[in-house]
């Protein structure tokens, strides 16, 4: 068989790429595209060593292969608790195990899968061409199975009602209140991607600034005119998002967001640090009882 070395490289650089790539997503732990290439470079290099020293037994064994996945998680991302980094590695090992499971399902119907040496599946030369098709199947064919996990898992351990403590921190600012998971609440800023914390507006109006504040005790906060620009000249230009969304009572509705300094999740020891976050302002209560002044996004949890 005629094996391509830079091909089987470049293969495997961008498979771990994108395992390391949906192990962050999906466990919400900070990186970078730099780390995430040396963690998946480093995955490579211990796959071109298994292929060139074949006899050498010791990189084959399961505990070397299980310091490899350490080592490319501890590389790809930053913990500052073990708890946090045995959670990423357990989704790293389940993004794995899911990605060789779809690509495995897609080549079972290949003619010509190649051969398996210490543990490593090389295709030959003839199959390089649909190598890269069936990869992006398989790609494909992971991410759609790992969400279906996921939000299977996320429905059985958030319950549809969870009350939890936040505070939200402007500058030298900040405020408590009651939130409620929310799993109908989706939202994202359209300009970032991030999930959206809806709060009530008389909840949080300490932390505005005067001129927004102005709109919403006018009720002005439909007037998409006067909304723009009075936020085109405030002092938190910078910080507010305009967030469409289509529920709490409105269809096709416009609301104003701003990105906070940081959020706090939970009380005491279990208290989670979220800097990547948008806060919604709604002005009205979203509780009768007042029991809840906030609605969570569930990815947020």
């Amino acid at each position: 068989m005629e094996i391509y070395l830079d091909i089987v490289i470049l293969e495997n650089i961008v498979i771990n790429y994108l395992i390391l790539l949906v192990t962050s997503r999906f466990s919400k732990t900070k990186t970078n595209s730099l780390r995430l290439l040396l963690g998946s470079v480093t995955g490579t290099a211990y796959l071109v060593l298994m292929i060139l020293l074949p006899d050498t037994q010791v990189y084959a064994t399961l505990f070397a292969k299980f310091l490899l996945s350490v080592a490319m998680v501890a590389i790809a991302f930053t913990f500052r608790k073990i708890s946090v980094f045995l959670k990423t590695l357990a989704l790293f090992y389940a993004a794995t195990f899911i990605f060789a499971g779809a690509a495995f399902a897609l080549m079972f119907f290949s003619k010509d899968w190649g051969i398996i040496r210490n543990g490593v599946l090389i295709t030959p030369l003839s199959f390089i061409g649909a190598r890269w098709t069936e990869l992006l199947l398989a790609v494909a064919l992971a991410l759609i199975i790992f969400r279906v996990i996921w939000e299977a898992v996320q429905s059985k351990f958030v319950k549809e009602k969870l009350l939890v403590n936040i505070s939200i921190a402007v500058g030298d600012k900040s405020i408590e209140l009651s939130a409620l998971v929310d799993t109908g609440n989706s939202l994202h800023d359209p300009l970032t991607n991030l999930p959206v914390v809806v709060v009530e507006f008389s909840a949080i109006r300490d932390l505005l600034p005067d001129d927004i504040k102005s709109i919403f005790e006018r009720n002005r906060e439909n007037d998409l005119d006067s909304v723009t620009a009075t936020i085109s000249s405030s002092d938190w230009f910078t910080r507010f998002r305009l967030i469409p969304f289509t529920s709490l009572g409105r269809e096709n509705g416009m609301m104003i967001g701003f990105r906070p300094d940081y959020i706090e999740i939970g009380a005491d020891d279990g208290k989670k640090d979220i800097r990547d976050v948008i806060v919604g302002i709604y002005n009205r209560a979203l509780s009768a009882n007042e029991q809840y002044r906030a609605l969570m996004n569930p990815e947020l949890i």
